[in-house]
């Protein structure tokens, strides 16, 4: 009962992100890192083991991380899987993957790691993970080390994502231990404590790095209908990251329900505010019956209608982000409409289709699922595959910044059009024009600032236009019709991105 009432304490109200940028500052480039529109990839099977993608630590027998690894122990002493194990984190990523990353336009990665590897293993006391703690001393070193810093070093940004849980925040064995095919964690609250501990640390030791763009604090929540032990344990994960950094994106997942959890943005986000947290998505459509009936033609039609769609006012105020996908599509779905004869040209439709809605509907990004394998490729899983065959296309990414005459010939047009619209609708009402104006400029200035940046683009735009808003009113006063504002800011970036 205590920890269910400590739990329920930490959650009862949400902390809001601080503004993403100060007023009258220009964006920093930790702020670009996290809010610029990501191109990304998952570095799977790294530090969170899956048997299918890298196999060498797996001793006959075994299936998931926390058997292989005390196996592993059995079989070599504690020392000896130590060393096993460092050597496959440390080996994973050379120079020559990251200037791949970079010169194919990449922007960030997504690192799935387990929560006990966290601080070299003080945060599994009590779990199944406690009795091999001491071969992973060394995981969050080595993941800062040989992840987070060359990252940084070649303009890539990090997203760290918490892949497993205590107990398992589903059913599968993807998040390190078997939970038999139970989602332990949400029963538990002394584990959804001990994380939120763990949160708290990540938060205050990751906060000197500029390129951590985000904290997520679960993958693939298990899916309910009514989700309140999921929402209790995200108040209060958000609350603990909070205490430590006011800034860092944090990240749910959607539990296979988008609009579910952009209600619960929407609802808990104070006017003014943005509560700084980013949902995550996953896109595959390989593993459903439903999708197995499909032929990869009609997968690929039905993504416009079933990719993050129907959202609660049009998502309006949330952040969203695909965490992973693929090129995969299931062998019963090859075998309709003679689709095995054109699979080349089909995986290309279907990855370049995923492209396009994900750069316009993913606001944060996407990470396709996965980086590398430790036998050859992964064909449909393969990102360097997909790049190379032209499936997976990197955003557009500009190599030069709109002059001056630019910006006010497009500020011309666009006012001109806004004003007469306006007085036309409504001859009587006395607007406030120059609010167009001025939220038109500012949003040129904070997409000149993100296009110096490697060519980047604010993605997360509400905070910012919120940010700015807010700058707006303690230099200009209120109106009801701030509305003016809001309305030049998002033109100030379409017409930044089309000129």
């Amino acid at each position: 009962m205590f920890d269910k009432l400590k739990l329920k304490s930490k959650g009862s109200s949400i902390t809001a992100a601080d503004p993403v940028v100060k007023a009258g500052a220009e964006p920093t480039k930790k702020s670009i890192y996290q809010s610029r529109r990501n191109f990304g990839v998952n570095i799977g099977a790294c530090f969170v083991l899956e048997k299918w993608i890298f196999h060498e630590l797996f001793p006959e027998g075994t299936d998931c991380e926390l058997d292989a690894v005390t196996k592993v122990v059995k079989d070599k002493g504690k020392d000896g899987a130590r060393e096993a194990f460092e050597n496959h984190w440390i080996d994973f990523m050379n120079d020559d993957d990251w200037k791949w990353l970079q010169e194919h336009k990449v922007t960030s990665i997504r690192v799935p790691l387990g929560y006990w590897e966290v601080d070299g293993g003080k945060f599994t006391n009590g779990t199944r993970f406690s009795k091999v703690k001491d071969v992973y001393q060394n995981a969050w070193k080595i993941f800062k080390e040989k992840f987070v810093e060359p990252a940084g070093s070649h303009g890539i940004s990090v997203l760290v994502d918490i892949h497993g849980l205590p107990n398992g925040a589903n059913g599968n064995d993807h998040s390190g231990e078997k939970s038999g095919g139970e989602a332990g964690f949400w029963n538990s609250q002394d584990m959804q404590l001990l994380v939120c501990d763990m949160l708290r640390f990540i938060a205050k030791d990751l906060k000197k790095y500029d390129n951590i763009c985000g904290i997520q604090i679960v993958n693939e929540s298990e899916f309910a209908n009514n989700p309140k032990r999921q929402e209790r344990y995200y108040a209060a994960a958000i609350n603990s990251i909070r205490e430590h950094d006011k800034d860092i994106p944090v990240v749910i997942s959607d539990g296979w329900w988008p609009d579910q959890w952009a209600k619960w943005v929407q609802s808990n986000q104070g006017e003014g505010q943005s509560l700084g947290v980013v949902i995550d998505h996953h896109c595959y459509r390989c593993f459903s019956d439903d999708d197995k009936k499909k032929s990869p033609r009609q997968i690929t039609e039905d993504l416009d209608k079933d990719l993050l769609t129907n959202l609660n006012n049009n998502g309006e105020g949330v952040d969203l982000m695909v965490g992973e996908y693929s090129c995969v599509i299931d062998g019963e779905s090859w075998k309709r409409d003679g689709a095995q004869d054109q699979r080349d040209n089909l995986v290309v439709d279907y990855g370049r289709k995923q492209s396009t809605l994900l750069s316009q509907r993913a606001t944060f990004g996407s990470y396709f699922w996965t980086y590398k394998f430790q036998s050859g490729n992964g064909g449909e899983w393969d990102f360097k595959t997909m790049v190379n065959k032209g499936a997976i296309e990197p955003l557009t990414v500009r190599d030069s910044v709109p002059d001056e005459n630019i910006r006010n010939e497009r500020l011309d047009q666009v006012f001109k059009a806004h004003c007469d619209y306006w007085n036309n609708e409504n001859p009587k009402e006395k607007y406030e024009h120059d609010r167009y104006k001025q939220g038109f400029e500012a949003a040129w200035n904070d997409a000149t600032a993100f296009a110096k940046f490697n060519g980047s683009t604010i993605g997360r735009v509400y905070p910012w236009k919120i940010a700015r808003l807010q700058e707006h009113i303690k230099k200009h006063g209120s109106s009801k019709h701030l509305w003016e504002f809001e309305q030049g800011y998002q033109a100030g970036l379409v017409e930044f991105a089309n000129s």
